[in-house]
């Protein structure tokens, strides 16, 4: 299995140690020689990996208050980076062997059938479905979720431009409605999303309403 080499032992990017009222975030480095140009030391910066794919990352102190908004653009880094390495088959499933000696793609998670990618056990085991030339029709063939939803395309490259257009609009509005349609891209059903929100639970149920009809407004209106 590929291991995950996430470290996370924190240190301030150039060693200093961090003022009351700071706190350290995570940011993207895309140039290991800028990011020492500007003061880090290579000992302090971390290989993080996601979906297979290794990236760097520094820490920076910033205020508390700011702590949010600074996840939010590291982890926005980091989804372009994986879209760029992976493209559309950043979110294809596993293909699992049978007994009969066919492969069958994972199911959809659903009910707790099975555990999320993130945490699978065996992550990195199994051969991975090949959607660089999957359509939105196909897509739409399958359960609806909030990210599935979408006009007729014929290229994949349109799906993700879309894709991201969307979740752009809904962040503007609220991030945890762009967090409902990328759980959902994910394989979360509706139950499974409401619970990842970082929001109290009936709350949740009505960003997830929110978010699919936003959706679909944006989509085919």
């Amino acid at each position: 299995m590929a291991q995950k080499i996430n470290d996370n032992t924190r240190k301030s990017f150039n060693g200093e140690p961090i003022r009351a009222g700071e706190v350290l975030v995570p940011q993207f480095v895309d140039d290991k020689a800028y990011a020492i140009s500007l003061g880090a030391k290579p000992e302090n910066l971390r290989t993080w990996s996601k979906g297979g794919v290794q990236y760097m990352v520094m820490f920076v102190p910033v205020p508390v208050n700011q702590e949010k908004i600074c996840q939010q653009a590291f982890d926005a880094a980091v989804n372009d980076y994986l879209d760029e390495k992976l493209g559309p088959n950043r979110y294809s499933r596993c293909l699992i062997p049978q007994p009969d000696g066919t492969k069958k793609v994972c199911p959809k998670i659903k009910n707790g059938n099975h555990a999320p990618c993130a945490t699978c056990p065996h992550r990195g085991e199994y051969e991975r479905e090949d959607r660089s030339m999957a359509s939105i029709e196909m897509l739409n063939e399958e359960e609806y979720h909030p990210m599935e939803a979408a006009p007729s395309a014929e290229s994949e490259s349109l799906m993700k431009l879309m894709f991201n257009d969307l979740k752009d609009y809904l962040h503007d509005i609220s991030p945890a409605l762009e967090d409902v349609v990328t759980l959902g891209f994910e394989g979360f059903d509706r139950n499974e999303v409401v619970q990842h929100l970082p929001v109290k639970k009936s709350q949740a149920y009505t960003t997830y309403d929110k978010a699919e009809k936003l959706t679909r407004e944006f989509l085919f209106d």
